[in-house]
């Protein structure tokens, strides 16, 4: 800590004390100093066993049991700027490949930065610089259950360096509306490696969409919540173009979008549901001469602890010259959260990817752990 900093804690720290006994004397209410820096540190863990108990390929039935940990760190300056970290210890390539139809249990698990990013927020607009996760489509985030987002994580940006930047405005006349401009290209920087395990680095040589490490890929989307003409649901609409990268595989520039509706309605006193449906479509998908479609579709139902949710995907891929698939995505869920805070969740899903079918059963458990200091 500088100098000047343990000069500025100190000061306000004597304000505080001052303060206190003169407002008691003067009748003047208290107040008080907000203290800077802060840190803050969110710990989302799932602990998440899958079991492909049927399929018509044989060596895809086995049992993966895995973790999933995404610290969310903030190191706040001051009321306006931040550094944010968001790091994630999962199952990550480049471990040992298991035989095929054997048993996984916590095995290949690394730890990297999937976000590292410095904010200046000041009131309803911030700028971001560094790595981060450009705004693009809402399935993957909001499809309900254990398995609702499975293909729409297909299309979640993640991993890219550069800027963006968000306005928000609105009121409760009109609702509460956000755009988000990025411009961004995929990380090819030590940041892609991960500890514990190794984790293949990315090269520009490996190419892929906006692999150009130049700002020449960008996104663009606008949601809304609690919009009165919409019934009070909320919506998204998301645009972006990724440059192809630069080996012989990438063929094409990849655009899309995404229109999304979700939204929260009380059935009754104790019990609401919260639907989602979005569809997507992107040509040159992946950077190449390839079409693809998604249209996901969820439900959850609420009740005090007790959570049901429905989902289904459908996703269409058209490989230019090469093969088509339609595949098909339903997905169930139920779970129950303790006073802890403590989540337990079961699931079923039924795939269709490729002309395989396959059907899982899986368990979750999920906890989240933070702390925050001063």
């Amino acid at each position: 800590m500088s100098l000047s900093t343990k000069s500025l804690l100190k000061s306000s720290a004597c304000a505080v004390a001052l303060s206190l006994p003169l407002a008691a004397f003067s009748g003047a209410p208290a107040f008080a100093v907000e203290l800077y820096p802060k840190f803050s540190i969110e710990i989302p863990i799932e602990i998440e066993s899958d079991t492909v108990f049927d399929s018509d390929d044989d060596d895809a039935e086995f049992t993966d049991t895995y973790a999933t940990i995404e610290p969310e760190i903030v190191l706040s300056f001051n009321e306006i700027v931040s550094l944010n970290a968001g790091l994630v210890f999962e199952p990550v390539e480049g471990g040992e490949d298991p035989d095929p139809g054997e048993d996984i249990f916590f095995e290949n698990h690394g730890l990297y930065a999937e976000q590292l990013f410095l904010e200046i927020a000041p009131g309803d607009f911030s700028l971001i610089a560094g790595k981060y996760n450009p705004s693009f489509g809402v399935a993957w985030d909001l499809a309900p259950g254990i398995y609702g987002v499975d293909f729409a994580e297909d299309y979640e940006l993640t991993e890219r360096i550069g800027l963006a930047g968000s306005v928000s405005f609105g009121g409760e006349a009109s609702g509460e509306h956000t755009l988000t401009v990025s411009s961004f290209f995929a990380d090819t920087t030590g940041l892609t490696e991960s500890l514990f395990q190794d984790r293949p680095t990315v090269d520009k040589d490996d190419g892929g969409p906006s692999n150009t490490e130049d700002l020449s890929s960008f996104a663009v989307t606008l949601i809304g919540e609690d919009v009165p003409f919409l019934g009070g649901f909320g919506y998204a609409l998301s645009f972006a173009t990724q440059d192809q990268g630069e080996t012989a595989a990438d063929t094409d520039d990849e655009t899309g979008f995404a229109v999304a509706l979700f939204g929260g309605l009380d059935l009754t006193e104790s019990l609401s549901v919260e639907p989602v449906i979005e569809y997507a479509s992107f040509d040159g998908f992946g950077g190449t001469d390839t079409d693809a479609d998604y249209i996901t579709a969820g439900l959850a139902f609420l009740t005090g602890p007790w959570n049901l949710s429905l989902a289904y995907t459908d996703r269409s891929i058209e490989e230019n010259g090469g093969s088509d698939f339609d595949d098909t995505l339903f997905a169930a869920s139920a779970g129950y959260e303790f006073e802890s805070g403590l989540t337990f969740d079961l699931g079923y899903k039924l795939e269709d990817a490729e002309d395989v079918e396959s059907q899982v059963f899986g368990v979750l458990f999920t906890y989240t752990v933070g702390y925050s200091a001063p």
